[in-house]
């Protein structure tokens, strides 16, 4: 099956999500006050203290909350339907749906959804992973880890996008791997996400 961009960008946005919930459910629930305020900083959140961060990560009111996130997720899935198997379909949306106010048993949910994408045809794989693959290296920057060493390990899963005729992101993903800055990382996913407005 060829795979529709529009549908590619779907998938590609539910791997960022999908990796975005398990990263900041992983971290919590922080106890710091000053360590919670810097991951908020870093998530563009005025929140200054530990309990707060917790408190709003998991309620449903809070449109950045890990709970209205996975809902984003599901609107993703939801645009979906026609392209996975109905198996999958049906229990991403019923674990989505049932997801508690629990960042342990979220990120846990994260993990089975992720399992069951994995499972489908190999190009919602690819895309799931550039996604997830893309998001971590935001992730790196937004809380300052060292970020030569994930871009050598996700370049394998970016340089399948080359092989399938998206070539034109390669001087993009060179320049980044050259100069590991943060404007050349937004020049590359412009790049990548105005591919999706491509025709097929």
């Amino acid at each position: 099956m060829v795979l529709l961009r529009s549908n590619a960008e779907h998938i590609y946005w539910l791997g960022r999500y999908l990796f975005r919930i398990d990263h900041v459910a992983q971290q919590l629930p922080l106890t710091n006050d000053q360590q919670a305020a810097a991951f908020a900083q870093a998530l563009y959140l005025q929140i200054e203290d530990a309990e707060s961060l917790n408190q709003f990560m998991l309620d449903r009111k809070q449109p950045y909350s890990l709970l209205s996130q996975l809902e984003v997720a599901r609107d993703n899935i939801q645009e979906l339907r026609g392209l996975l198997s109905s198996q999958a379909y049906a229990e991403l949306n019923h674990l989505i749906k049932n997801a508690p106010s629990d960042a342990l048993m979220i990120s846990d949910i994260v993990k089975q959804c992720c399992a069951i994408l994995d499972a489908e045809q190999e190009e919602v794989c690819l895309f799931l992973h550039i996604g997830q693959n893309v998001e971590c290296i935001d992730t790196y920057f937004r809380f300052q880890h060292d970020i030569n060493n994930v871009l050598d390990t996700i370049e394998p899963v970016i340089e399948r996008l080359f092989h399938i005729g998206w070539s034109d992101l390669q001087p993009s993903w060179e320049i980044l791997k050259d100069q590991p800055y943060l404007n050349q990382f937004y020049a590359f996913t412009y790049k990548l996400e105005n591919q999706f407005e491509v025709s097929s």
